[in-house]
């Protein structure tokens, strides 16, 4: 009996002193990088669904977990959207480059200075800014994710200056860029409004709007932020001088902050705007600085970016007073006799991409006249009709109706339709439950989305932010209320 005792107390003595052992080393093993990534603060979408989804396919993880050879068992769509986002989330991060950036989109447009002579860029930070958009509207908070840090870091340093490399238009430009620039940086209207978009995100923490959102604050000062606003004055410069870019143009030089200096002397550029100013394609956006012909998908973006300035309180109408007038003009010349849009006035056929772009866009429009007190033209109301019957009509959660690519685009344009115009369903169908369905089925393994459609790399982080944004709703209500 005495030795089974002392055997007993043996045990209890080692099994205490094996117990603070691991109690001693597990904060060594806290901090590995993977646990440091698994711990993402995101502000999670609220209970909307409760039915339950089939499990993911085409190499995505299996519904109820990691493992493969467990029973399959139904869990409630909305779970599986908040681990899609959660993984898709981490997907972003783990893809960033040491430098804070995310890779380029590239086209076929060369540069032909610097070190970078040879290489065909289109929208170099475009992706880096949409990133950092994206993971802001996720709810990663930009003070405590060093990701997220490091990113905006790297587009402030980059783009301190807004400089037009590809439009030319100063007559030094050669020797301006070789002194001063010797990598491309920011000047299409994707990166200029992604530039926008990701200011307003990160810095307002719009991710948590709602449909009880407080009144919008208004700035008397196009060059101020208003009162309360989370919107440093030098992060607020810097958009400002980007929407001015994106619409009535700028002037850079004359010793105001903004000049060059080449040589040693200083020097002034005259900028133009990024939306057409005249012609047939007056109020429209295309590509770069000077072009005179425009397409839906940039002038949807260019709107989506001065909605979100809006959105953190600047007065658009004070940099550009028509600006809204002309977009929504251009924008029904590209309205077809079925209801939906093509891509371009000319040429081309209606399909979903380009009609939720249309109509998206003329939601705005419309938004932001009510808002700035303008009168809206009644044809406007009839070209969104008409091309929301043709959505209702032809709506489908798995393809985009009338083309054979730019699939999660499509869905990211239905998202901005249907909470804008706060609709349920088209064709009689919720469509954000089909198109959440459909995404996290097509989820890889490893957290992305790779939707095989799209046109321009990097794939991965272009179909993961579309995917995110989409089922993160990240387009906010429409606003009915201001002060000014």
């Amino acid at each position: 009996m005495f030795e089974v005792r002392n055997n007993m107390k043996r045990f209890l003595i080692l099994s205490l002193l094996f117990g603070l052992g691991a109690f001693a080393i597990s904060p060594v093993f806290s901090q590995s990088d993977d646990d440091e990534e698994a711990e993402i603060e995101i502000e999670e979408t609220p209970e909307e669904e409760e039915e339950p989804a089939p499990p993911r396919r085409n190499g995505g993880r299996q519904a109820n977990g990691d493992d493969p050879g467990a029973p399959k068992v139904k869990i409630p769509l909305q779970q599986q959207i908040n681990k899609a986002i959660k993984d898709g989330v981490l997907w972003l991060r783990k893809n960033q480059n040491k430098d804070g950036s995310w890779d380029p989109t590239w086209a076929s447009r060369e540069y032909g200075t610097g070190k970078e002579i040879g290489k065909t860029y289109r929208d170099e930070m475009g992706p880096t800014f949409f990133a950092l958009y994206t993971l802001a509207k996720c709810g990663v908070d930009y003070k405590k994710d060093r990701y997220m840090k490091r990113g905006l870091k790297y587009v402030f340093k980059e783009t301190e200056f807004l400089w037009d490399e590809m439009g030319g238009q100063s007559p030094d430009r050669k020797k301006l860029q070789e002194s001063t620039r010797k990598t491309p940086r920011i000047m299409s209207t994707y990166e200029v409004a992604a530039s926008i978009m990701m200011i307003e995100a990160v810095y307002t923490g719009s991710a948590k709007l709602t449909g009880k959102q407080k009144k919008r604050v208004v700035s008397d000062n196009p060059l101020s932020p208003p009162r309360r606003s989370r919107i440093r004055k030098e992060q607020w410069r810097y958009m400002h001088e980007r929407i001015r870019f994106l619409t009535v143009g700028r002037r850079l030089g004359g010793g105001g902050g903004g000049g060059r200096r080449a040589g040693g002397r200083s020097t002034t550029t005259t900028i133009p705007g990024l939306q057409v100013q005249k012609g047939p394609n007056m109020g429209g956006w295309r590509y770069q600085a000077g072009q005179q012909n425009a397409d839906l998908s940039a002038t949807q973006f260019a709107l989506l970016a001065l909605r979100a300035a809006s959105q953190a309180g600047y007065p658009v109408e004070r940099t550009s007073k028509n600006v809204y007038q002309n977009a929504a003009r251009y924008i029904m010349t590209c309205q077809r006799p079925s209801g939906g849009f093509a891509y371009q006035q000319r040429g081309g056929r209606e399909n979903g991409s380009m009609t939720a772009c249309g109509v998206g866009s003329l939601l705005i429009c419309k938004e932001q006249m009510m808002l700035i007190g303008q009168t809206v033209d009644p044809k406007i109301d009839a070209s969104i009709k008409r091309g929301m019957k043709w959505l209702d009509e032809n709506f489908d959660a798995t393809n985009n109706p009338g083309l054979d690519r730019h699939h999660f685009y499509y869905l990211y344009g239905v998202e901005r339709v249907g909470d804008l115009a706060g609709r349920k369903e088209f064709n009689k169908k919720d469509w954000y439950v089909r198109g959440a369905r459909h995404l996290v089925g097509v989820q890889a393994a490893d957290g992305s989305w790779n939707d095989p459609t799209e046109a321009f790399p990097p794939r991965g982080v272009n179909s993961t932010t579309l995917a995110l944004l989409f089922l993160k709703r990240a387009t906010p209500p429409t606003v009915t209320m201001s002060d000014g």
